[in-house]
């Protein structure tokens, strides 16, 4: 990995986890006055009903960020943002509160992830924020449900499988009304290198790891460094490789150990002793 690439992932991890310490904060009592019962939430809930408390607050403490509460589910129906403080009632929307989100806000202190999906296409109702990548939204109960999107910082490949399988697409930072042949479709969620968004859009990875030689047999497409590919279910697998942008590092061994061979673009539709059926990890150079 080049110096200024890692540097800049370096940034980004640090950014991630000071943006986890100042996490928002949000806790719903089921009486005035902050008494009865009470759920403390850090996350997108679009239902209350999945914490068995909808239709039941009366009173809000917001201890950070900025959060929008609304009166149905998916954030529809009245909604009203709350600053940091104490909201001893909730006049019009007691016992009426269905969903919660915390939503960017200049004066409250709030935060927004660095990648937002919407259930609906221009960044329209339910929404999960993620700031680490994700193998799998069904851990959010987010899977197949993004049809739009919003970027804050990174550049973020969405793919329609998890563990990054599937079809997949790099998107940079900014508004994405509509995620095309993947709205409705997002399983998985992931930061990666900046380079990949000019990538052409086409279904073949940067680089793709076929069963047997020739180019043949079942390929595992590979957009991004892999430390050991026992993740991906293809370790010791690969007999040839079509490589399509970049020079690679190929490695029998994991975390890029063992016997390595750079490779640039170009099809290897055989591998030769050294590397056929043996490699375990890879890695971009340039």
């Amino acid at each position: 990995m080049n110096r200024p690439f890692a540097f800049a992932l370096l940034c980004a991890s640090s950014l991630f986890v000071h943006l986890a310490a100042q996490a928002g904060e949000i806790r719903l009592y089921t009486d005035d006055n902050f008494k009865g019962r009470v759920v403390v939430l850090r996350d997108t809930t679009d239902d209350l009903s999945r914490v068995n408390f909808n239709d039941t607050a009366s009173s809000i403490q917001v201890e950070s960020g900025s959060w929008e509460v609304c009166t149905n589910s998916d954030f529809k129906g009245d909604c009203k943002t709350l600053e940091r403080g104490d909201y001893r009632s909730m006049p019009g929307m007691n016992d009426k509160i269905s969903s919660v989100r915390e939503v960017g806000g200049s004066s409250g202190g709030g935060r927004r992830a660095a990648l937002e999906l919407y259930a609906d296409g221009g960044q329209r109702g339910a929404s999960a924020g993620i700031n680490a990548d994700r193998d799998d939204l069904v851990d959010i109960r987010f899977n197949d449900r993004a049809s739009s999107a919003r970027i804050e910082y990174g550049y973020w490949q969405l793919c329609s499988d998890s563990n990054y399988r599937g079809s997949c697409r790099v998107f940079g930072p900014g508004s994405h009304d509509d995620l095309g042949s993947l709205s409705g479709r997002v399983s998985s969620a992931r930061l990666v290198d900046p380079r990949e968004e000019n990538r052409p859009q086409n279904n073949e990875g940067l680089v793709v790891l076929y069963g047997r030689a020739f180019l043949k047999g079942p390929g595992l497409q590979v957009n991004r460094d892999v430390s050991d590919l026992v993740r991906l279910n293809f370790n010791d697998q690969a007999a040839s490789i079509a490589i399509h942008e970049g020079t690679w590092e190929v490695c029998t061994d994991s975390q890029f150990n063992g016997s390595c061979e750079r490779m640039g673009p170009g099809k290897y539709e055989t591998l030769g002793a050294t590397l056929e059926k043996r490699i375990s990890s890879l890695r971009r150079l340039y």
